[in-house]
């Protein structure tokens, strides 16, 4: 494995029953390189990527994160090795705050069960003002679909990721909103996050994985 590859894929395969959605697939990526993974629906992108996140299991080949063989059981074991994955269906708590969407996964694994508010709005607002200008103490609900996409990334980063997979992410987004979504995407390049980028359309394939 090259030193400047963060993550690897050797061989995956994987089936579900008489299909074979995966076949002896290789797969690398470097340390702040945006790969646009294209393909028609069923092509098998999303499996590959949920291989990697631990939501499928592959039947034969290996997983090398820093260097390392690794085996992803779950999401949360992928969270822990850096990798997070923003799906194309929005899945955020929409009676609650942005802060709290941002930070609830942290809240899952720890022990106190009492939340610092303050705290957790300072800590969001940092990380959003990464991405773009919305208010932590806002809920999700009074939110339009290209913030709640932001807010899902917001998320991803709270976690300190390494990998970010994006799954369709412009699917419900306008022109301008996939445009300012292109900038942020080469900004997190920037700042050395690994890009996987999902998508069946070209033109959007050129515009955010070349810039």
């Amino acid at each position: 494995m090259a030193e400047n590859h963060i993550l690897e894929l050797r061989n995956i395969t994987k089936t579900f029953g008489a299909t074979v959605a995966l076949s002896e697939v290789n797969f690398s990526l470097r340390k702040g390189e945006i790969h646009a993974l294209c393909g028609e629906n069923g092509a098998g992108k999303s499996t590959l990527m949920k291989v990697i996140n631990g939501i499928y299991q592959p039947d034969a080949g290996s997983i090398v994160i820093k260097n390392q063989e690794v085996t992803v059981e779950s999401p949360r074991k992928a969270k822990a090795l850096g990798v997070s994955f923003v799906h194309q269906e929005i899945a955020l708590c929409p009676d609650v705050s942005v802060a709290e969407n941002v930070f609830m996964s942290g809240a899952r694994k720890g022990e106190n069960w009492c939340i610092d508010y303050e705290d957790i709005n300072q800590r969001a607002e940092e990380i959003l003002s990464q991405l773009m200008h919305v208010d932590p103490k806002t809920k999700v609900e009074k939110l339009g679909i290209s913030t709640q996409q932001i807010i899902e990334i917001a998320k991803a980063l709270s976690d300190e990721c390494d990998v970010l997979i994006l799954d369709e992410p412009t699917a419900a987004l306008t022109e301008k909103e996939s445009e300012a979504l292109a900038e942020i995407i080469q900004d997190l390049k920037a700042r050395g996050v690994s890009i996987i980028y999902i998508s069946h359309r070209m033109a959007e394939i050129l515009l955010n994985v070349t810039g």
